[in-house]
């Protein structure tokens, strides 16, 4: 599974040059933790969080910022991006095509995917993903049924 099997694709970015206060609002509004900040070109500069926002000193988004991003393009690995996230304890990271921002993948859609169980009721065997797999893993069958039940203890 790649990053542009789950990654968002509508992400509210803010330009660098905006206030502190116009960040804190479109976090709030939007009911997120972090923004990519762009500059006049549409180029990815930096990010900011909401932990900028309260432990930061500045005026303007370029003041308070993080700025050594570490971004993933829509074909890297969905495991590598989660060992990213995890073993970088970042959030978010910044989708780029090209130097292009296509998207955001954060924690929460990873946790999505987790989440989202597909039982071959052949075998048994269970895959995760946002979509079903056009055949089972094991033994090859077609039909696959979504289940919300929790996993069994010890699978």
């Amino acid at each position: 599974m790649y990053v542009s099997d789950v990654m968002t694709r509508n992400v509210i970015t803010i330009k660098e040059d905006q206030t502190r206060e116009n960040a804190a609002r479109l976090l709030t509004q939007h009911r997120i933790s972090g923004l990519p900040v762009v500059n006049d070109d549409g180029q990815v500069v930096g990010v900011v969080t909401e932990y900028d926002v309260i432990a930061k000193d500045g005026k303007s988004v370029s003041d308070i910022m993080t700025r050594g991003i570490i971004s993933v393009t829509p074909d890297t690995d969905l495991d590598a991006a989660s060992y990213i996230l995890v073993n970088e304890r970042i959030r978010r990271l910044p989708v780029l095509d090209q130097g292009k921002l296509v998207g955001i993948l954060s924690r929460s859609d990873v946790v999505r995917i987790v989440a989202q169980r597909w039982l071959c009721p052949v075998c048994g065997e269970v895959a995760h993903g946002e979509r079903p797999p056009q055949q089972c893993p094991r033994c090859g069958s077609a039909a696959i049924a979504s289940t919300t039940e929790p996993e069994p203890p010890g699978s």
